[in-house]
């Protein structure tokens, strides 16, 4: 999820962190997917907030998938007992999503900046959220990487995501969250990944010829390069 307004959203980012402003200056040598104007200040703690009250085994359970990026970054989190946070989190929801990096400080500080849906006794619990802290850490989806080339076999695709089981997406939506490229001067990129915890899985139902990707469920190693570069120690 990003802020719809641009401007907005830049000023929040270069407010946060004076380095975002060089997005498009240079540092393209960091080569990661990665949308640099949303990224959070280097060095800083993350507060995070649950606002909806989950209990205590499903809320530790987050909290231990988070943090599996820290090893990566130089970021720390700091999970708060209020309902005040830099990132906050409901659980009572049927979707996933988060704000992309710095977008979450646009979002009123009542309401939630993630979403987190699915079930503790889900098989890929942990896998979401770890997918879902990428994004709050401003990582992009890979399967949109401009040299991923998937042959989505887009009719079938409109179709699954109109009927699951999560929650409709509009035609809009699927175009913004699988097929829309993320090839503009804010997003750099290492080479294709399709071991990144950031790839959805893609079915071989969904796309034409024999083309398909498992879901990941661990950081892969080119994961943890990138966010050694964006968040360097």
């Amino acid at each position: 999820m990003q802020w719809p307004d641009d401007a907005a959203a830049y000023a929040a980012a270069i407010n946060e962190n004076p380095a975002n402003a060089q997005s498009g200056s240079g540092s393209r040598r960091k080569r990661s997917l990665i949308n640099y104007s949303k990224l959070w200040a280097n060095g800083r703690t993350l507060t995070i907030a649950f606002i909806d009250n989950p209990d205590p085994d499903h809320k530790r359970m987050i909290m231990e998938a988070a943090v599996r990026w820290i090893p990566y970054i130089n970021l720390s989190f700091e999970f708060v007992d209020d309902t005040q946070g830099d990132i906050r989190i409901a659980t009572k929801n049927n979707f996933n999503s988060s704000m992309l990096g710095t977008d979450a400080l646009l979002i009123h500080p009542d309401w939630p900046t993630m979403n987190l849906g699915v079930k503790p006794d889900h098989e890929d619990f942990e896998t979401i959220v770890t997918h879902e802290f990428g994004h709050a850490l401003g990582a992009m989806h890979e399967h949109q990487h401009p040299k991923a080339n998937i042959p989505w076999d887009k009719p079938k695709v409109y179709d699954y995501y109109q009927n699951r089981e999560m929650g409709p997406l509009t035609p809009a939506q699927v175009d913004f969250n699988l097929f829309t490229p993320f090839d503009t001067i804010e997003a750099v990129y290492t080479d294709y990944d399709r071991k990144s915890i950031m790839h959805h899985p893609v079915s071989n139902d969904l796309t034409v010829g024999d083309w398909e990707n498992p879901i990941n469920h661990a950081i892969s190693s080119k994961d943890i390069k990138m966010m050694s570069l964006l968040y360097p120690k």
